[in-house]
């Protein structure tokens, strides 16, 4: 059968590559161990460090790994490396530090919700405190 070039299965992008080779939260070493191990770090960790370091109170929702572990289970382990975060900061702040420690721009310290790299980056980035949940995730604008 002929198809002309338009109808060609569409490519996946570059995100959707980037996810299937990534593989599930599960893959990765997010498991049932990971969940209870989550919990706790919870339930005495329960603000958001980063809301914490600019005067915010924000439940901390997301226990991110300060330096990207990238499948290292040592490093994955690590509690002395763990930060309570809430999904704004692990989404956005968090992900802009990375990019920047990868290029070596910032060091470890930087990777801290709570250090003066990462509270500058909030205090750019915030949007305004009627666009965060309770959680610290951005909700749709309400227009008045």
């Amino acid at each position: 059968m002929f198809r002309p070039n338009s109808a060609r299965k569409p490519q996946p992008s570059s995100r959707q590559r980037y996810e299937a080779k990534r593989g599930s939260a599960r893959e990765r070493g997010y498991d049932a161990q990971w969940d209870r191990a989550a919990l706790h770090f919870k339930e005495g960790a329960p603000l958001c460090l980063g809301c914490e370091a600019i005067g915010r109170l924000t439940p901390t929702t997301v226990v991110d790994h300060v330096v990207p572990h990238r499948g290292d289970r040592e490093l994955f382990w690590n509690e002395g490396l763990w930060q309570p975060s809430c999904d704004w900061h692990h989404n956005v702040v968090k992900k802009q530090l990375e990019a920047k420690f990868d290029r070596g721009s910032i060091g470890v310290a930087d990777l801290w919700l709570d250090s003066p790299t990462a509270k500058a980056l909030t205090v750019h980035l915030l949007p305004d405190r009627d666009e965060l949940d309770e959680d610290g995730g951005e909700v749709e604008s309400r227009g008045l």
